[in-house]
């Protein structure tokens, strides 16, 4: 089983790309390049995914806020994939180490570690929410009626009057006893708030699903910015707990980013397609596919 595609970079450039799952695993290729890491294929091909279960990026835990926010640092920012990794890596052996009972100067050598890659691992998500937060409101002002600008209050993950090498030595005994590094960007989090309030407290279910979509909007239009490149879209479900006129919008502004998407719904009427030009469409029924000419 597998997918292929053509990358058009410009009118000069185009770049196969091929994803295979085999005996239980994948075969990623690029330019004919078998690829080690999913991460690579997403350097070629950054893809935007709104679905329902998107909207747990408001309300369930913090890792998927760092998802939504790390996915954005690490196509803008060629160097947070390592320092991400690097500090992925000593806070394994940190905590190996706590678990183990390990001597004290093991336990430092990777304090060390660790304060060397989360201060740059801070540092990029703080730059990247600065810049992000204008556009997020610029959409969801075109999007919302909204009484106020929204804010982001980020959470590094450990307390902003310390250093990560004092946490790090401060917490020592309690993480001994729990046998895990307790605080760092492993813990950060991002809380978007109208008028001190969470976001998600303050909407109505369908304004919760365009701010998702503004999000991702919001997301999609930083890294063309900053990188000059445009990303893939699939959205799944657009016109669910949205009438008409805001589905109209949603694509109308989709259409002014120039990317490629795909969209699933059951409410075909619903899209305007005069602003896609190029359209296809494919109609499901029992897993069988036709386009509909």
């Amino acid at each position: 089983m597998g997918v292929y595609a053509k990358l058009e970079l410009d009118a000069n450039r185009v770049i196969p790309l091929g994803l295979e799952h085999r005996q239980g695993k994948n075969l990623i290729k690029a330019e004919g390049v078998r690829l080690n890491k999913a991460s690579e294929l997403a350097n070629y091909l950054p893809v935007v995914v709104i679905h329902q279960e998107s909207q747990r990026v408001f309300t369930q835990s913090p890792k998927y806020r760092r998802g939504f926010i790390d996915w954005g640092v690490f196509h803008v920012e060629p160097r947070f994939l390592p320092t991400w990794q690097n500090f992925s890596r000593s806070l394994k052996q940190r905590n190996a180490a706590l678990a183990q009972h390990g001597a004290t100067t093991t336990i430092e050598y990777w304090d060390h570690q660790l304060q060397l890659s989360a201060d740059l691992v801070d540092r990029f998500r703080a730059a990247y929410l600065n810049e992000f937060i204008a556009l997020f409101n610029h959409y969801a002002s075109e999007l919302l009626s909204l009484d106020g600008e929204i804010s982001i209050d980020y959470r590094r993950g450990w307390s902003e009057k310390e250093t990560y090498q004092t946490v790090l030595t401060s917490s020592l005994d309690r993480d001994r006893v729990l046998g895990y590094t307790q605080k760092g960007p492993h813990r950060a989090d991002v809380i978007f708030k109208l008028n001190g309030v969470p976001l998600h407290e303050y909407v109505s279910r369908g304004q919760q699903k365009l701010l998702v979509c503004t999000l991702y909007i919001a997301q999609a239009a930083l890294y063309s910015k900053l990188a000059d490149k445009r990303s893939l879209f699939l959205v799944d479900d657009v016109s669910a707990e949205l009438d008409r006129h805001h589905v109209e919008k949603l694509m109308k502004i989709l259409h002014e980013l120039e990317a490629q998407i795909f969209i699933t719904t059951p409410e075909s009427l619903f899209l305007d397609r005069s602003l896609f030009p190029e359209t296809k469409v494919f109609h499901v029924e029992h897993g069988q596919v036709s386009e509909v000419l």
